[in-house]
């Protein structure tokens, strides 16, 4: 099993140092999203109980109110542990974010493969402002959903 490992990291290595500026890319973030995820899903599930949990958010420390982003990684916790309910509950921030990993990790991995660098091209896109509006909007009622629960 140690030799497979073994392989693997070798492997990565060798794509990450590649000269091709893509490979590397998306070498190191394919690495770091498998990290995250493998984190996530191995990890002990996160206490039911919302109020009895400390945290390192530095808005709830100063004000003791939550942020927009308060619950997103015990959110991220649930989602990985297919808990569903309970991650869209926590903060519905977490299923984007978890979405957003798989689909760019294999978006990646296939950008990889084909020495391309359509997600690099995705990330650089500029939205419309009435997009932004739209999710100034919701993270406002996140932010709202997130105080009236008590996070």
């Amino acid at each position: 099993m140690w030799k497979k490992i073994k392989e693997f990291i070798r492997a990565l290595i060798s794509v990450t140092e590649s000269t091709s500026p893509i490979k590397y890319r998306y070498g190191a973030r394919i690495f770091v999203i498998v990290v995250l995820m493998a984190y996530f899903a191995l990890s002990n599930p996160p206490n039911n109980n919302p109020a009895g949990h400390s945290t390192v958010c530095i808005f709830h420390n100063l004000t003791g109110y939550p942020c927009p982003a308060c619950g997103t990684v015990r959110g991220l916790k649930y989602f990985f542990h297919f808990d569903f309910y309970n991650s869209l509950m926590m903060n519905p921030l977490a299923v984007i974010v978890a979405l957003y990993m798989i689909v760019g990790l294999v978006w990646m991995t296939i950008d990889l493969m084909r020495n391309s660098d359509s997600f690099d091209r995705l990330t650089t896109f500029k939205p419309h402002w009435s997009f932004i509006i739209v999710i100034i909007i919701l993270t406002a009622a996140n932010w709202w959903w997130n105080i009236e629960k008590g996070l």
